[in-house]
C-alpha cells in the first residue's frame, strides 16, 4: 500500500498565488466597467467606451462576460483544491478567493439572463 505524499507547501502557495491572479481579471473587468459608468451619457456610449479598453476579439456583447465566467471558474477550483493548507493566513487567503469567485460567478451568470 502506497501513503500518499503530501503536496509540497511552495507548490500549493504558488497554485493559490495563480488563483488569486485569475480571481484579478474578472474583478479587473468589472472595475473598468465601474469606471467607465461614469464616463457616458447614454448606455450606447458607455457600451463604446468600455470596449475600448479591451482587444476587438473581446467586443461582442458576452465576450467579457465568458472571459469572467471562465477566470472565476477556474480560481474557484484551484483555490478549493488548496484548503489543505495548514498556515491559517494562506487558507484565509483561499476562502476570500472562494467567496469572491463565487459571487463575481453568479454575478456573471444573472447578468446573462
Amino acid at each position: 500500500m502506497q501513503l500518499m505524499k503530501s503536496p509540497n507547501k511552495n507548490y500549493v502557495k504558488i497554485v493559490t498565488l495563480v488563483s488569486l491572479a485569475c480571481l484579478s481579471i474578472p474583478l479587473t473587468i468589472y472595475g473598468v466597467w465601474l469606471y467607465v459608468f461614469d464616463l457616458g451619457t447614454t448606455q450606447a456610449e458607455r457600451v463604446e467606451i468600455f470596449h475600448g479598453y479591451f482587444p476587438d476579439f473581446l467586443h461582442g456583447r458576452w465576450d467579457t462576460t465568458y472571459v469572467s465566467i471562465i477566470f472565476c471558474v477556474l480560481a474557484i477550483i484551484l483555490s478549493s483544491k488548496n484548503m489543505k493548507l495548514s498556515v491559517k493566513i494562506w487558507k484565509a487567503v483561499n476562502i476570500i478567493i472562494l467567496v469572491l469567485s463565487g459571487l463575481l460567478l453568479l454575478l456573471n451568470l444573472f447578468s446573462m439572463m
